[in-house]
């Protein structure tokens, strides 16, 4: 028999969830306001003819820096003995090294300098992230993970209307546009952390920190965890899908509808917005029904052909009406995939390592954050010019291959039928519903 995790608490004051929520919109709010907005424009200020090619150096190498840190920090949380707690200290700690890199970047006078801030700013705040998320699996029962899910998503889409707000009023204040938010989750981060409980790491946990189990926070045999290992690459295939368009989301307004610079921010900043009030909508509504259903499916299923269908309406068209068309189904889309992913891989997690494996899951994030904007400038050479604006750069192909990239994950969804919906016992009481075997 594989060993059990330890039966989450019972169920927990929803105020908790929204505490415990508004540490994700503090560490989403700076990452997306610099992926979206402020990165393409420090870009174009310090790199005007190199601004693909640099763009994508600047958000690979960050890419990677999340990648490798994240499982790290995941592991090292596990493990941590303070009367802080074990999740608290990496959180503040992220949280501040993400407010020292935007300093970095607002000030770098070449890409050198600015891939590096970017890369430390990942660090930071995925820091934030793998703490936050291993100290839900610590707290939440089973019937309330999919709430929580929808409510984790719908604050990180909210931590995006702030900044981009900021981002619409002061489109030609770089130093507002890249600080703004960093400041914010500094306050946000102090006051949670405050409030919120964390206990540390027992005994039992294993709380050494030797440097070769560093190491070990990147391995794990997937054939002992085959349903983990599934629900990874279901979500890594996704989110390639449409994180290969969102990075270049600003050039297709200059180059395909031929907007100026500054009303493609403007237009970007207002369309992210709105965006975010429809992930945010989605993600509440549909983390109640799951929750509810306990049948998840059916959420993940939707979500992937919503957000294949988004990916095909901006492949050939250059009218504004369909991007805002295209917009409102990807907003839609989003709010509900992200109403059940957390919850649908906490059915998975290994005994007594939910940081370290919750780690690894968000390598599923992070890894096309890394390769998809490395491959974007590729796709968009692909079959000549650019069918609607005869630009040289073709965003038919790099929307076609987003829109198969994402539904492609729906492959994997055979081998999850057994985790896709809640069993009859996690009904009536908060133990997990299926747990596999910790073993590397």
């Amino acid at each position: 028999m594989p060993p059990r995790s330890p039966r989450p608490p019972g169920r927990i004051p929803t105020s908790r969830l929204y505490l415990l929520a508004l540490i994700e919109l503090a560490a989403i709010g700076p990452l997306a306001t610099a992926l979206v907005v402020s990165l393409s424009l420090k870009t174009l200020q310090i790199a005007p003819e190199t601004k693909e090619a640099s763009l994508a150096l600047v958000t690979a190498v960050g890419a990677v820096a999340a990648l490798v840190s994240n499982p790290v920090w995941g592991h090292l949380s596990d493990r941590t003995r303070s009367h802080f707690g074990r999740r608290r200290p990496w959180i503040v700690s992220g949280s501040l090294l993400g407010a020292v890199s935007a300093v970095l970047m607002l000030v770098a006078p070449g890409v050198g300098w600015l891939t590096a801030a970017w890369a430390l700013g990942q660090v930071g705040y995925n820091a934030v992230l793998a703490a936050l998320n291993a100290m839900l699996a610590d707290q939440v029962p089973e019937e309330q993970r999919a709430t929580a899910s929808g409510v984790f998503g719908a604050f990180g889409f909210l931590g995006i209307v702030p900044a981009m707000l900021v981002a619409a009023v002061f489109a030609d204040n770089l130093p507002v546009v890249m600080l703004a938010m960093p400041m914010v989750s500094l306050v946000i981060v102090g006051a949670v952390c405050s409030i919120v409980p964390d206990a540390p790491a027992s005994d039992r946990e294993r709380p050494d920190r030797r440097i070769r189990d560093v190491f070990r926070a990147f391995l794990f045999n997937p054939l002992r965890v085959p349903r983990f290992s599934l629900v990874w690459v279901q979500r890594c295939v996704m989110q390639f899908g449409y994180t290969i368009v969102g990075t270049f989301g600003l050039f297709y307004l200059i180059e395909r509808l031929g907007m100026r610079e500054a009303d493609a921010v403007s237009l970007t900043s207002v369309a992210t917005v709105a965006r975010a009030g429809l992930n945010t909508a989605a993600a509440f509504a549909c983390g109640y029904l799951a929750s509810r259903r306990g049948d998840y499916g059916p959420f993940v299923v939707a979500a992937t052909a919503a957000m294949a269908a988004s990916l095909l309406m901006k492949a050939y068209s250059g009218d504004l009406a369909v991007f805002w068309a295209s917009t409102v189904i990807a907003g839609f889309a989003l709010g509900v995939y992200y109403s059940i992913d957390l919850a649908l891989v906490m059915r998975t997690l290994p005994a007594d390592e939910k940081g370290k494996y919750l780690g690894i899951f968000n390598l599923a994030k992070t890894i096309p954050q890394s390769v998809a904007p490395a491959l974007a400038p590729l796709a968009l050479t692909l079959g000549g010019p650019d069918p609607v604006s005869g630009h040289a750069n073709n965003y038919a192909s790099l929307y076609l291959t987003g829109a198969v990239a994402v539904l492609l994950s729906l492959a994997v969804l055979p081998g999850l039928r057994s985790v896709l919906r809640r069993t009859p016992t996690t009904t009536h009481r908060p133990a997990p519903t299926h747990t596999e075997d910790a073993t590397p």
